[in-house]
Order: structure tokens, then C-alpha cells, then sequence
């Protein structure tokens, strides 16, 4: 009901896509993600991701499972870089359950963090990191948007320096991009494109699971 009431006012306010639910594991109140998770164990937190997301689909509202691989017990990447040195044993155990509950339901979007994953990529935030996407699209099997989390958060610009965030997003496999400095960013993936660092061919890979969201949503006919 709680997901059918926020279905309803999304819907009269014209919106049609929606960064939830986070798929986190916590149940430790003093770290950062603890007030946005469900709270639960693996398992809780995978049941209340899959009807979460069977909800918004009957309801016609896109969803996003964030912030993958997982987030744990790590700093807030609005305000710097988080390190996690958690192994991806660990992930499948945990973290990725609620994910692939999430995917298994049908969700559209999966949206990717901006951590440092020593298990899989040591050198690369996950959002910016080819190895994660891997383990997304392979061993998850997910086929549909793949989104970043905000790339003007700290944890970007302080790894990054800003203005190639997105050609690094971009060639590691996501479809979308969060940035609220987009004007800098469109352009840097513009100009990417123009001097063949990013492929057309790349884009329209991106385009078309971005076309065929909008068809499933009736966007578009």
C-alpha cells in the first residue's frame, strides 16, 4: 500500500521514473546508509526490494535498485571517496541478494555507486569501473539501464577531477548518466565522441535500452 500511495503521487506529478528502492543491507544505525535501507537481513531486504519493484511495475512508475554491487558500512561518497575492502564472496552471500531479487522482478534501472571495490576493481570507483558492469550484466544477467549515481558527488571529483567523469562512465558500460553539472559533462561526451574516444556504436547500445524502457512504460508507441 505504502508503494502504491508513492506510485500514485509520482504519477500525478508527471514523473515516471524513481531512484528506489536501495537494496542496502544494514542494520547498524551509526553508519550512513542505515536511515535509507529496509533494515533487514539479506533475505527481508530481497522481499521487500521484489515487491517494492512488482508494485511500481503494476503501477506503471520505473524503478532503480541502488547502489550496486552493495553499499555496507562505508563513508558517505557525497563528501569523499569510500573504500571497500570487503571480499565478493562476501557479495554474493549479502549484498547481491536483494539485487538479484530486484532484477529478477523486473526492475529497469540499476543504479551504480561511486565505492571502491578492492575485490573487483581496486583502481575505480564501481560507477566508473568496467569490472562491476561485468558483474552485472554477466553473472546477474541484467539486460536493462544502467545508471550512475550523481557524478559531480565528492567521491568523483576528487578521483576524477571532474570533466572526464562521464567518458569514463560511458566506457564503462552505463546507459545513463546522473550529473548535476551536465552541461560540463554533455559536452566532455560530445567532444568524445567527435574525436572517436567514445564509438556512435556505444551510444546507440545505450539509446536503444533507453527507447525500449520507454516502450515498456508507454512513453512512446
Amino acid at each position: 500500500r505504502d508503494t502504491e500511495e508513492k506510485c500514485q503521487l509520482l504519477k500525478s506529478l508527471g514523473l515516471n521514473l524513481t531512484l528506489v528502492p536501495v537494496c542496502a543491507i544494514s542494520t547498524n544505525p551509526v553508519v550512513f546508509i542505515y536511515e535509507r535501507s529496509f533494515g533487514g537481513t539479506p533475505e527481508e531486504t530481497a522481499d521487500y526490494v521484489a515487491l517494492v519493484i512488482s508494485t511500481m511495475n503494476e503501477n506503471g512508475i520505473g524503478s532503480a535498485l541502488k547502489h550496486f554491487p552493495g553499499y555496507g558500512s562505508n563513508a558517505d561518497t557525497h563528501t569523499g571517496i569510500a573504500i571497500d575492502d570487503r571480499s565478493l564472496e562476501s557479495f554474493r552471500e549479502n549484498d547481491l541478494i536483494p539485487f538479484k531479487a530486484g532484477i529478477d522482478a523486473g526492475a529497469p534501472v540499476v543504479l551504480v555507486s561511486h565505492n571502491i571495490i578492492n575485490a573487483i576493481d581496486p583502481d575505480r570507483p564501481a560507477s566508473l569501473s568496467p569490472q562491476v558492469h561485468e558483474l552485472l550484466r554477466g553473472e546477474l544477467g541484467f539486460g536493462g539501464i544502467i545508471m550512475t549515481d550523481d557524478l559531480y558527488m565528492d567521491a568523483i571529483r576528487e578521483y576524477t577531477g571532474g570533466e572526464e567523469a562521464a567518458v569514463m562512465a560511458i566506457a564503462a558500460g552505463n546507459d545513463l548518466l546522473c550529473c548535476s553539472d551536465y552541461e560540463i559533462q554533455y559536452s566532455a561526451v560530445l567532444s568524445a565522441v567527435l574525436d572517436g574516444t567514445i564509438s556512435e556504436a556505444r551510444i546507440d547500445e545505450s539509446v536503444l535500452r533507453i527507447l525500449n524502457y520507454k516502450l515498456n512504460y508507454g512513453l512512446i508507441s
